[in-house]
């Protein structure tokens, strides 16, 4: 009842079409009944009233002019029926999909990817169904068989009583069978979103896949959800094939009282041929569309538990929310301050960030320096407002970050990250991501800075080269140097680079170091990086060792103080490949 009240403004959006819908779903039940009706003077003029050629010719012309009507009638019914279960999709889909980006990070890691896809594609297909055909065979066909008992009634009342019995016989089966049908629809839904999830997996880690010789891991455990769908699908089918087959058992032990009934009055020459076969031909009518309700009744419970599922992401919160009256930013005007902030991402169970105090002063380059894990990438997690710190506060400009607008202040920052994520767009586009109304000459330029110019020359449609899934058809260092021009194009007052050139070659790296460096003056720059040479010229190094700042300074200042720092950066001379003509030579 929950999911059909949370339906109800779906439908009600559409209640012009609804009512026509409704209305030529009663003409199609008149005209059912007149079918039966002619019935009547049709054989009572063969068997009755032999030579009443009128009569019969009159039959012979209505019967084709009321199918004909019934045509062009049950057309509008379908039409407009699709219509409102076409929009309602499109609505659901819509809002599924506004509303997913307006959730917080946090609910993108703890749910899986195939999961939310299932309920993207299977259950708004499956709630479509329903919309679409229910109402055309719940309500046309109820209305039908009213119809047609009104036939009967009028034919032999007491011939309709007897079958009327099996209504309430047939509801308690359906109430039995319906629990049945969307308990098991539901769980089958969530299996499937399970092998949704084992799709992707597998799609996007077919390299891993491949590499180990993991295939046969692979098949066995989808084999495993495969098996669980079947088994539950089945369980759905069994009750969905079991609910047809019984009310036809039903029907046919009222159909053998009703031909004894008749067939003693017939003989008694209380009932006459054409009113005995009028009946028998309105309980036949009635019969399809009392099926039809039958097998309407799984379509429903499967809608509604995928009505359940769907609901269920849209009633999901965002944990980031945006305060009431919270103000633009247009810019930092003094700096940035970490005020003692300590922060734990959700499910887990360690500290990311303990007790962080920091000052990032306006045009200031900081670099963050530790090792994997210390909290390095959660500080641009903070910054971006992706989550809200656990204690302490975030202060921009001396107010408290969670006092500006989430938008406005994501504006101001220009992120890359060492996965890039590219779409599946052309080139350009992708650089213009967050810079809608950048010319061709300004894309050219940030790529340019890049130092991307020259690869994206010799694509064969330059700008206009489609990327494809994930922007695949680029190397990982091209890929890098797509996400450096799109932030160098949003031409941000404040850049993030969480480890911007990690899938550059040496070569590769210097000249971009060096054209970001180009960029830096009038900007505030946070650095993470693990190659500790990128960060010689930053104006301050924080090093984070287990959440906490373990201590700061400048390169010279950190390696002669022989700390952390310099034990990292000791240990990165003397991996292979790394050289550093600009360092200091230590005795």
């Amino acid at each position: 009842m929950e999911s059909l009240k949370r339906l109800k403004p779906y439908l009600t959006e559409h209640k012009t079409r609804l009512l026509q819908a409704c209305l030529v779903m009663v003409a199609v039940a008149l005209l059912n009944g007149a079918t039966a009706l002619v019935l009547k003077p049709a054989i009572n003029a063969i068997f009755a009233h032999q030579g009443d050629y009128r009569m019969l010719w009159g039959v012979v012309l209505a019967i084709p002019a009321i199918f004909f009507l019934k045509l062009v009638i049950t057309y509008i019914q379908t039409y407009l029926v699709n219509y409102i279960g076409q929009r309602i999709a499109q609505r659901l889909r819509e809002e599924l999909f506004r509303h997913l980006h307006a959730l917080s990070l946090d609910f993108f890691w703890r749910s899986k990817t195939g999961e939310v896809l299932s309920r993207l594609t299977n259950d708004v297909t499956n709630l479509q169904n329903g919309l679409q055909f229910v109402p055309l065979f719940l309500v046309r066909d109820t209305l039908t068989v009213l119809a047609l008992l009104v036939v009967m009634f009028y034919i032999n009342w007491h011939f309709a009583l007897i079958a009327i019995i099996a209504i309430p016989v047939a509801g308690g089966v359906l109430g039995v069978l319906g629990r049945k049908l969307r308990a098991s629809g539901r769980k089958g839904q969530e299996v499937m979103g399970e092998i949704y999830h084992r799709f992707q997996e597998s799609l996007q880690g077919m390299l891993v896949v491949k590499a180990f010789n993991y295939e046969a891991e692979a098949m066995v455990k989808f084999r495993v959800e495969s098996d669980a769908f079947f088994g539950q699908m089945m369980r759905y089918y069994r009750a969905t094939a079991l609910s047809g087959p019984l009310m036809e058992f039903l029907g046919s032990i009222i159909m053998a009282a009703i031909v004894l009934k008749a067939g003693q009055e017939i003989y008694a020459q209380t009932m006459t041929p054409g009113d005995f076969f009028t009946f028998l031909g309105s309980f036949f009518m009635a019969y399809a569309p009392i099926k039809n309700i039958a097998q309407t009744n799984a379509q429903i419970q499967l809608a509604l538990a995928s009505a359940d599922r769907i609901f269920a992401i849209l009633d999901e919160k965002p944990t980031v929310m945006e305060r009431p009256g919270a103000v633009r930013f247009t810019g930092l005007r003094e700096g940035i301050v970490f005020d003692d902030v300590s922060f734990k991402y959700p499910s887990r169970d360690h500290w990311a960030l303990r007790h962080v105090s920091l000052e990032i002063k306006k045009g200031e380059v900081v670099a963050m320096a530790g090792s994997s894990g210390s909290g390095k990438t959660t500080l641009v997690h903070l910054l971006l407002r992706l989550f809200d710190p656990t204690e302490g506060r975030i202060l921009i400009d001396g107010k408290d970050l969670r006092d500006y607008a989430s938008q406005s202040l994501r504006a101001q920052f220009g992120l890359v990250t060492q996965d890039t994520i590219l779409f599946n767009d052309k080139l350009g586009a992708n650089v213009a991501v967050g810079s809608p109304g950048a010319s061709l000459d300004d894309i050219r330029r940030a790529l340019e800075v890049a130092n991307a110019s020259e690869f994206v020359a010799d694509l064969p449609a330059g700008l206009d080269t489609p990327l494809g899934d994930r922007g695949l058809r680029l190397s990982g260092g091209q890929r890098q140097r797509i996400a450096i021009a799109r932030a160098v194009l949003k031409n941000p007052s404040f850049l993030l680079l969480d480890e911007a050139t990690s899938n550059l070659d040496a070569g590769s790296e210097k000249s971009v170091q060096a054209a970001l460096e180009r960029i830096y003056p009038g900007r505030t720059v946070l650095i993470v990086a693990h190659r500790l040479s990128t960060l010689q010229n930053a104006h301050r190094i924080v090093v984070l060792h287990h959440g906490e700042v373990a201590e700061a300074g400048t390169h010279a200042e950190l390696l002669s103080r022989g700390g952390i720092y310099a034990t990292l950066y000791r240990f990165q001379q003397l991996e292979p490949g790394i050289e550093d003509e600009a360092a200091p030579k230590e005795a």
